[in-house]
């Protein structure tokens, strides 16, 4: 059998949807022959890596973008959702030219995982499978009083986006005519799609997780670390709150973001500033050797996280993880962790997030590195695998590659 899959986001070693897009394309390549269509800018890291993986004789990689004059004025993740649908232009004219070549018994778009943007993969010929995507959640209007005002401005420019692209986006409209499976990030995302097409979808969150930490627990003492892109929704302020009310408590925040100046005011307005650190941006091997030898608890209060790879990394490297209880978070850490009402008012949430950090330390590692291996590889192809016999999608063709052996390192495929 053989798969054609759409991933624009493809990077190994990175995180979220990069990382994604490369975990899921390994995970395809245990199933069947399967080629990724993604972009050009992708592909010094993948032949890197490709040889060094055991799917590598079942995964091709196919590399289109637009031209140098097309893509001038794309920085960053600037413009990137404009150049993502005039990619997917080039991207379906490539596939339809495969498909007339070879073949394919399915198509699957993969990245970017969003519900509400669409994907023309929906058109390349093979039937279609949608995901795993996200969306679906809006914000706890409760919290807003932590977001800030650029914060706040973005919550509700989004929701708008949401609404209107859920009644008015054709492409949107297109994938959901035509998938004959939609994976959802999170149930509010099943609940989010028109009533007609939730009976196609199921929830399966996209992380995927390589091999578990080394055994062992979290550090010793009472540190909290909290790890993703610093923008308002990703909840940092509460965890500041928090910190301010857990007297001898340390708190380690590693990335950065536009929110990063007002996250450090924040601190200093609460008195926090000296048992806090900004660890800026880490390499990968670095952020998994924090989470198990410098933290004690995995603080996450994302307002509306559709998965949370972060939260299933640190459930490997043993970390108990206190969360909110929106979108993919909570699905994830199940009862390795805690899980906190975000329909508290913005003042009541802090204190009820830092007596969730301290009950936090009563989890054990062994607990919560036997929910991350619920995301192992092999467990996620099963799990795959039984969804797509229930769509009638394997023809009697599909099934799980024989054991793959498994890498000796920690690393995650993200």
């Amino acid at each position: 059998m053989r798969i054609l899959a759409f991933a624009y986001a493809c990077e190994p070693e990175k995180g979220s949807e990069p990382g994604a897009g490369w975990a899921w394309a390994r995970l395809l390549g245990g199933l069947a022959e399967t080629w990724v269509i993604t972009r050009a800018n992708n592909r010094p890291a993948i032949e890197e890596a490709l040889p060094s993986i055991p799917e590598r004789d079942r995964l091709r990689f196919v590399y289109v973008d637009l031209p140098p004059w097309a893509r001038r004025w794309k920085r960053g993740q600037r413009g990137v959702r404009l150049y993502y649908l005039l990619w997917q232009g080039a991207a379906v004219r490539r596939a339809r030219r495969l498909h007339r070549e070879l073949r394919f018994d399915l198509a699957w778009h993969l990245t970017l995982a969003n519900a509400w943007l669409g994907s023309l993969a929906a058109l390349a010929g093979p039937p279609f499978v949608y995901g795993p995507v996200g969306g679906g959640i809006g914000v706890a209007w409760s919290q807003l009083p932590t977001l800030g005002v650029r914060g706040t401005a973005y919550e509700l420019a989004r929701g708008m986006a949401r609404g209107l692209a859920r009644v008015a986006n054709p492409l949107a409209r297109l994938s959901w005519n035509r998938a004959r499976l939609i994976l959802a990030q999170n149930p509010e995302t099943v609940e989010w799609l028109p009533r007609r097409h939730r009976a196609r979808a199921a929830v399966f969150p996209n992380p995927i997780l390589q091999s578990v930490g080394s055994p062992g627990g979290p550090a010793a003492g009472r540190t909290a670390l909290f790890a993703g892109r610093l923008v308002p929704l990703k909840g940092v302020a509460l965890a500041l709150d928090a910190l301010a009310l857990l007297p001898g408590w340390r708190l380690l925040v590693a990335g950065d973001g536009p929110d990063r100046r007002r996250l450090i005011r924040r601190a200093d307005r609460l008195g926090v500033e000296d048992r806090v650190r900004f660890l800026g941006w880490l390499p990968r091997r670095e952020l998994l050797r924090a989470m198990r030898d410098d933290a004690s608890v995995f603080l996450f209060p994302s307002l509306h996280d559709e998965a949370g790879w972060s939260v299933v990394e640190a459930l490997g490297q043993g970390l108990p993880v206190v969360c909110l209880d929106r979108g993919g978070p909570p699905l994830l850490t199940g009862r390795a962790g805690v899980i906190v009402s975000a329909g508290r008012s913005a003042d009541g949430l802090g204190g009820t997030l830092a007596a969730a950090v301290e009950q936090a330390l009563e989890r054990t590692a062994a607990d919560a590195r036997g929910r991350a291996s619920a995301f192992s590889p092999d467990v996620r192809r099963g799990e795959l695998l039984a969804l797509l016999g229930r769509a009638r999608l394997t023809g009697g063709q599909l099934h799980p590659s024989t054991p793959l052996e498994r890498t000796d390192t920690a690393e995650v495929s993200a």
